[in-house]
Order: C-alpha cells, then sequence, then structure tokens
C-alpha cells in the first residue's frame, strides 16, 4: 500500500535511484578519486525538467540523501557526504534553473542559438561550479590534486549531462510512450526494425579493435530519426550509450585506438556520445517543427479551399508580377472561364482597360504596404459580354522570412452598388470629395427607416463616426491630404458595408451610416471590422505615412423617436468613445 504525499513519494524515489546510480558509478570507479561517469546527475536534471516548480524541493532534498548515502558507504567517507552533496545536488540546481531561465522547456535544440545557450548552462556553468566545489573537497580532506580532479569531474559531469538530459527528459515527461502508444502498426515494426538495425551497426563497431568505424553507427541512428523524430532519436542514443558504454568499459571497440587509460577513453567515448546527440536531436527537434507546421498548412489549406470553393465571391492569388496563381471555382459562372484557362495569365488583362492604371497601383501598394489591406473597384466583362463592376480586397501574403511572395484578393460583384451610386449621384445627392451620400440622403433614408419602424417594421441602427485627430493630420500635411484621409474613410466604409446600408458623409470629418434591418449585435460587428480596417491601413501621401484610426457611436432606430433624436443617441456614444481614449466604438444607452 503506497503511504505518504506524492511529494514524499517522489522525494523517496529520487533518493533510491540516485543511490543506485551513484553507488554503481563509485564501485566501478573505485577509490582513486572523483569519476569520470555521472549518471545520477542527468537522471535528476531530467527529472527536474519533466516535473512542475513545485516538486523541485522534494527531487533535490532526495538526491541530497541518496549522494550522502552513497559516499558515506562506498565513497570519501561520511565526512566528505555532506560537501560532496552540495557539490552535487547544487551543479544540478543550478542546471535546471539556468535551464528554465534560458526557456529551455520551449525546444533546447530548436536553434543553434538554443543548443548554444543549453551547453553553456548545463555542460559548462553547472558542472564548473560542482567541480570547483567537489576538487576542492578531495584536495583538502585526501591531498589529491586539484586541477586533475577538476578537469575528471568537470569533463565527466558536462557530457553526461549533454548527452543524458535530452534522452531521460523524453523519458520521464512520457513523450517516448505516448509516441508509442499512438503509433500505428506498421510504424512500431518499423521503430523495431530501425533500433534492430542500430543495434546490430553498434555491436559490430564497439566489438572489433582492427580499424576506426566510429561513423559507422551515425547512419542507422539518422534513419531512425528522420523516421521517428526525437522518440527515435532518443532511443538511438540508448543503444549506442549501452553498447559502446560496456564495449568501452570491457576494453573493446574502435575507443581504444586513443590510447591513455580506462578513464581516458570513458571520457572520449562520452565526448563522441555527446557529439552524436547534438547532431541528432537538433534534427529530430527541426523535423518535428516542420511536420507540425505542414500539418496545420494543410489544415489551413483544407479550410481556406472548402471557402473558396463554395464562395459566390472571387477568390484570387496572384504573384509579384501580377500573374494568377490561383482562382476559386465562383470564377467560371462569372466571367465563362474556368481556373485552369486563366491559371498564370495577367490579372491585368480581365480588366477595363481604362482602370487598369488604378488596379496596377492597388497591386504595388499591396506589395510595399504589407500589412495594409488594399481596395479597390474596377469594371470587367462578364460572361454574356456586359459591363459589371467589381471590389477587390487584397492583403500581401508572406513567406518565412518575411518576404513578399504574391498576395490575395477577396472579390465582390459591386454592380448593384455602383448603380445605386450612380442614381444618387444623378440626382446630386452625393458628397463631391468623398462620392458618399450627402447628410440629405442620410436624413430621407433614416426618416424612412423610421417610418417603418412605426408601422412595425424593424428600422435598423444607425452610427455617427469621426475620425479622430483629423485637425493635425491637415496641419501637419495639408488639406490635400486630409482630403485624401476621407476619400480611404468612404472607400474603406463602401468596402466592409452591404448593399443597401446607406453610407454618408455627415459634415467635416464626420460620417454616418445607416443599417437597415439590422440589429444592434450586427451592426457593432460591421463598425468595429470598418474601425479596425481603417486602424491597419496605412495611407501614402507623398513620401509620408498617415495612420487613421476612428471613433463611433452606434444607436438602434425605433418608431417612437425622430430622426435627430436618434443621431443625437448615436452623437452621445460618440463622444463617449472619444472620451475613453479615441479608436473604439460605444453603444448609445
Amino acid at each position: 500500500m503506497t503511504t505518504g504525499t506524492p511529494k514524499q513519494r517522489i522525494g523517496l524515489a529520487t533518493a533510491l535511484i540516485y543511490f543506485l546510480l551513484s553507488s554503481s558509478t563509485i564501485l566501478i570507479n573505485g577509490r582513486g578519486g572523483l569519476s569520470s561517469m555521472a549518471p545520477a546527475t542527468p537522471f535528476v536534471l531530467a527529472l527536474l525538467i519533466a516535473r512542475p516548480r513545485r516538486d523541485w524541493r522534494s527531487i533535490l532534498t532526495g538526491a541530497a540523501i541518496g549522494s550522502m548515502a552513497a559516499t558515506s558507504l562506498f565513497g570519501f567517507g561520511v565526512l566528505s557526504a555532506l560537501p560532496m552533496a552540495i557539490a552535487k545536488v547544487g551543479e544540478v540546481g543550478v542546471a535546471a534553473w539556468l535551464f528554465r531561465k534560458l526557456r529551455g522547456r520551449r525546444g533546447y535544440f530548436g536553434s543553434l542559438d538554443r543548443i548554444g545557450r543549453f551547453v553553456a548552462a548545463v555542460g559548462i556553468v553547472a558542472p564548473a561550479l560542482g567541480a570547483t566545489t567537489a576538487a576542492s573537497v578531495v584536495a583538502i580532506r585526501f591531498g589529491l590534486p586539484f586541477e586533475r580532479q577538476w578537469h575528471i569531474w568537470f569533463v565527466g559531469h558536462s557530457l553526461s549531462m549533454i548527452t543524458m538530459t535530452p534522452v531521460l527528459s523524453l523519458l520521464l515527461t512520457g513523450a517516448v510512450g505516448r509516441t508509442w502508444r499512438g503509433a500505428s502498426r506498421q510504424l512500431r515494426v518499423e521503430a523495431a526494425v530501425l533500433l534492430t538495425a542500430t543495434l546490430a551497426v553498434a555491436a559490430a563497431v564497439f566489438t572489433q579493435n582492427e580499424r576506426p568505424l566510429l561513423f559507422l553507427p551515425i547512419l542507422p541512428i539518422m534513419l531512425t530519426t528522420f523516421r521517428l523524430g526525437l522518440p527515435g532519436a532518443a532511443a538511438s542514443a540508448i543503444v549506442l550509450a549501452l553498447v559502446g558504454g560496456y564495449a568501452t568499459s570491457q576494453e573493446m571497440g574502435p575507443i581504444g585506438f586513443i590510447g591513455g587509460d580506462l578513464q581516458s577513453r570513458m571520457e572520449f567515448f562520452q565526448f563522441y556520445l555527446a557529439c552524436t546527440v547534438l547532431t541528432t536531436f537538433p534534427v529530430a527537434a527541426d523535423l518535428s517543427r516542420r511536420q507540425a507546421l505542414y500539418r496545420r498548412l494543410r489544415e489551413s489549406e483544407a479550410r481556406y479551399r472548402l471557402l473558396a470553393d463554395h464562395s459566390t465571391d472571387i477568390v484570387l492569388g496572384i504573384d509579384t508580377g501580377g500573374r494568377i496563381t490561383y482562382l476559386s471555382p465562383s470564377i467560371e459562372q462569372i466571367v465563362g472561364r474556368s481556373p485552369a484557362q486563366l491559371h498564370g495569365r495577367r490579372a491585368l488583362e480581365l480588366v477595363h482597360p481604362l482602370d487598369r492604371d488604378m488596379v496596377l497601383i492597388a497591386h504595388r501598394d499591396t506589395l510595399t504596404d504589407v500589412g495594409g489591406t488594399q481596395i479597390v473597384e474596377y469594371r470587367a466583362r462578364v460572361t454574356n459580354g456586359a459591363l459589371r463592376w467589381f471590389e477587390s480586397h487584397t492583403r500581401a501574403v508572406l513567406d518565412d522570412d518575411g518576404r513578399v511572395t504574391g498576395s490575395v484578393a477577396m472579390i465582390r460583384d459591386v454592380s448593384h452598388r455602383k448603380t445605386l451610386e450612380a442614381e444618387l449621384s444623378r440626382a446630386a445627392s452625393t458628397d463631391p470629395l468623398t462620392g458618399l451620400a450627402n447628410r440629405r440622403v442620410f436624413d430621407a433614408a433614416l426618416a424612412q427607416r423610421i417610418d417603418v419602424a412605426a408601422g412595425g417594421g424593424i428600422a435598423g441602427c444607425v452610427a455617427v463616426f469621426d475620425l479622430d485627430h483629423f485637425k493635425a493630420v491637415n496641419d501637419r500635411y495639408g488639406h490635400d491630404a486630409g482630403d485624401h484621409v476621407l476619400q480611404a474613410f468612404a472607400r474603406i466604409a463602401r468596402g466592409v458595408t452591404r448593399d443597401g446600408d446607406v453610407v454618408a458623409r455627415l459634415g467635416g470629418e464626420e460620417f454616418g451610416i445607416l443599417f437597415p434591418g439590422t440589429g444592434i449585435e450586427q451592426a457593432h460587428a460591421l463598425c468595429e471590422r470598418l474601425r479596425t480596417t481603417l486602424a491597419a491601413t496605412r495611407l501614402r501621401h507623398g513620401s509620408s505615412v498617415v495612420e487613421l484610426t476612428v471613433s463611433a457611436g452606434i444607436a438602434a432606430v425605433d418608431g417612437t423617436g425622430s430622426a435627430v433624436a436618434a443621431l443625437r443617441a448615436a452623437d452621445r456614444a460618440l463622444y463617449g468613445a472619444k472620451a475613453d481614449g479615441r479608436d473604439r466604438l460605444r453603444l448609445a444607452a
């Protein structure tokens, strides 16, 4: 029956395992000085990495108890037990703290920079501190040379932690077990074959003394790594460590070519094993990251194509030279040609010649203003030869290095809205600067919606927008820039609203939008889309870039009040948005 708290149990287990590992190392090494092997240290470090911070004290306490017991019974005696435990546990504690400080849990083999930080933390700083303490103890108590003992400890502990910590951390975090349980039967068979091949090659290399064939195990290890990822790299490293370590300790294998005593050969073997781990684990980490990226890309592409294939709007992808790389199937219904027929053609060929310059400018702006959305309207011929209006919302596409590789656009047929705009223009009811409806048209449309509500229908909502810091734009860049800003807002507002919505310039930098038959939540969503789109747009004026934000108030329209009352409620909400800091929306109370 298990007793004690979880922390007590993990502390007891750590003490027992540490005692066994440390005692075995001492007995193998003898009492002639510090050991060049330290399997207990990477075990505790991997356990600290795998467990939450709240368990660290129990783990370190258990390690200290196991260390003192092993040193007292088989090592330098009772009097040396405490300082040696301080050296060992302090070393692994510093390594774990540095590991966590350097954000190692995010993948310490994910890049050359992270590999360097990992080696510096657990392979240099921590073992150097432990070596200084331990070498001082044996030098003072037993008269052993400090420099030699420092070197033995530092090399042994450094290589042990570099080599075994990644392997043991994968085992202790359960990554290897999860991979095995989730693997298909075919993959399990393949894993068994690859690991058997690694074992056979390692045994063939380390049971002969005639040729320096240390490079041969790298081939099956790399194959295993490529097929099985990090778990495969860990399993291969364990196989190589067991076979090579045993053979080297029995004075077999190509390590004997370097000469020297057994301790020197074991140090060299650990160095060889560390180089193998530092070669295979970064490859495995990069492969895992790429597989995750490809999986997300496939999922994203599937969603994208599902939306594109069933949308009445056109999805268009073009490269930096303006040639079509993708077209959604809806293009065939509109222009009478299939995506395959148009692939590779210049997109400008589909645009009316009079509008091509404007579309080309929008394309160039898309490639230079990578964070913004370019909106442009133009005419194009459709299936029956008729000339229709379209509107494109275009954004740049970037690669992993941030370079522009092309653009993607959503294209909508806006002929109905353009017809309405033309009718308004003929009635002299548009604002001459922005092309939007003027105040008179807006008031009339609002009054009509109030009449609809009074008759039992759904009136909708009204929103009043005011450009933030518009006077500052005029003062800094001139009134032509201010005009450009007003026109940009109008263009964006038309882009985010729907057919049937009324967008008007009420005066100065103030605009109004009427959402007929629309609830307050949907009106708020449309206004928020307008606000964020404007905030993401960078307006070029000469050599300068003008950033735009807008504040707005939104009010529901009902049949109990007047058009003036509805606008006044939206105005009060607008003033509240301004008072709250601008660049935000506010609903009328």
